[in-house]
């Protein structure tokens, strides 16, 4: 075989490789669609399971599926998993940090873990990316002290221990 022959071979072989790369990009990402509309059907708490084992799925196909981080990181506030909620809000918006929404949604989780300046934050961050923040519930967080008011932190009184029998 000649030099010439080898040449053609090798690009021939590339281009295969390539036009059968491209195909199955085109149909993982088909799939990790398919996983993702399929837990958008389960937005509801009582669902919740199902809609994350979804976008898990999706996410595991397509690690930068952006929506699939977001919506699982909502699935998982109802079920009040707050720490991988904020888990996938971040990585939502480390893979787009022009992602209004899951600003927005990692402010509302800031504000039930009562971290105030964290949600302020976010929210003046998503209003900025053009998301529109509920008016009232940016009021509310910010008129909250930017820590709990330290009664929240106080010791309960202890009980009187019962007498001892003999």
């Amino acid at each position: 075989m000649g030099a010439t022959k080898i040449v053609k071979l090798i690009n021939a072989v590339i281009l295969l490789f390539l036009f059968i790369s491209v195909v199955n990009c085109y149909g993982a990402d088909k799939k990790a669609e398919a996983f993702f509309e399929q837990g958008k059907k389960f937005t509801t708490a009582e669902n919740a399971d199902k809609a994350i084992d979804n976008y898990t799925k999706a996410i595991k196909i397509n690690p930068k599926f952006v929506k699939a981080y977001n919506n699982r990181g909502i699935a998982y506030v109802w079920k009040k998993k707050y720490d991988l909620a904020v888990a996938d809000f971040n990585k939502a918006i480390k893979l787009d940090p022009k992602n209004g929404k899951a600003y927005n949604n990692r402010a509302i989780v800031y504000s039930y873990l009562g971290e105030t300046r964290k949600a302020l934050q976010d929210l003046h961050k998503a209003q900025s990316l053009g998301v529109a923040v509920n008016p009232d519930f940016l009021k509310k967080i910010e008129e909250l002290p930017d820590t709990p008011a330290p009664i929240f932190h106080k010791p309960l009184p202890s009980t009187p221990k019962a007498p001892e029998k003999k």
